[in-house]
């Protein structure tokens, strides 16, 4: 049952890492695996004591700077300017912003839902979501690697304005990644942060042998979106960044129990501000 426990423990962490804000420090990090390491054990133990109870919308087009003062206003401008008037606040607000990130676990699913070890995910979803819930994470500046974000990676922008300030909202093209990948690339790393390269958070764990070398591992990121709000000298005041998870495992080697197949929702929210 320990062992069980331990997979289960792994497996959770694994999922809730897949982090889409500004990393913290090392020490920060680690620190920070441990505490779900011991509340995702705990609530495991206690609860094996009770009983088992896309759009596709166009982007818009237009005619004016997005960095300088014009006649046309910014429901006007083209995408690309769209995008460097956002990276441009999003660089002029890094320094000071303080961001939170939250998460939630929609869905947890071993082995289609049958067998023993699905029953005991079942049971325990709730100790993982609650765990994964109650930790956010804040971390200092704007997430994702914005220097390198272009219109090409969007499939819905567009800017306006609401009393004095400038609204960007964009749609990312969704994005998915393997074992290895580098947490600020891809359409949706370049907006918002992915997870990058699994092994780092397997390192923390050297009590385990999870074989993801020879697991056939895809991270799905969905439904990835940014709205924000930037005001008269060129800061994002308030913003929200989001976007649904979704890893899917197999033949995954934890410990000498494989894991035929695992799959996993959970919904990343980063805001600034309170959010907006």
């Amino acid at each position: 049952m320990k062992k069980l426990i331990a997979v289960l423990t792994v497996f959770a962490l694994l999922i809730s890492f897949v982090a889409c804000a500004k990393k913290p420090s090392p020490d920060t990090e680690a620190t920070t695996t441990e505490q779900y390491a011991e509340e995702i054990t705990e609530a495991a133990i206690n609860i094996n004591t009770t009983e088992p109870a896309e759009s596709d919308d166009s982007i818009e087009t237009s005619k004016a700077p997005a960095t300088t003062e014009t006649a046309a206003g910014p429901s006007e401008w083209t995408p690309d300017e769209i995008v460097e008037f956002y990276k441009k606040a999003a660089e002029k607000t890094n320094p000071t912003a303080k961001s939170t990130q939250v998460m939630v676990l929609n869905e947890l699913i071993f082995n289609d839902g049958d067998g023993v070890l699905a029953f005991f995910v079942k049971i325990l979803e709730p100790a993982i979501a609650s765990v994964i819930e109650k930790n956010a994470l804040k971390f200092d500046g704007i997430t994702g690697g914005f220097s390198d974000l272009t219109a090409s990676d969007t499939k819905a922008i567009k800017a306006y304005k609401s009393d004095e300030y400038t609204v960007v909202e964009m749609t990312m093209k969704n994005q998915t990644d393997g074992i290895h990948a580098n947490e600020y690339e891809g359409t949706v790393g370049h907006a918002i942060t992915v997870l990058g390269d699994i092994s780092r958070v397997l390192e923390q764990f050297p009590q385990f042998k999870v074989d993801v070398e020879n697991a056939n591992i895809a991270v799905h990121y969905v439904n990835a979106t940014l709205k924000v709000k930037i005001n008269k000298d060129g800061i994002i005041e308030k913003g929200t960044w989001k976007y649904t998870c979704d890893p899917e495992i197999s033949h995954l080697d934890i410990s000498g129990i494989m894991i035929d197949k695992a799959d996993a929702e959970i919904d990343y929210i980063i805001t600034v501000g309170g959010g907006f």
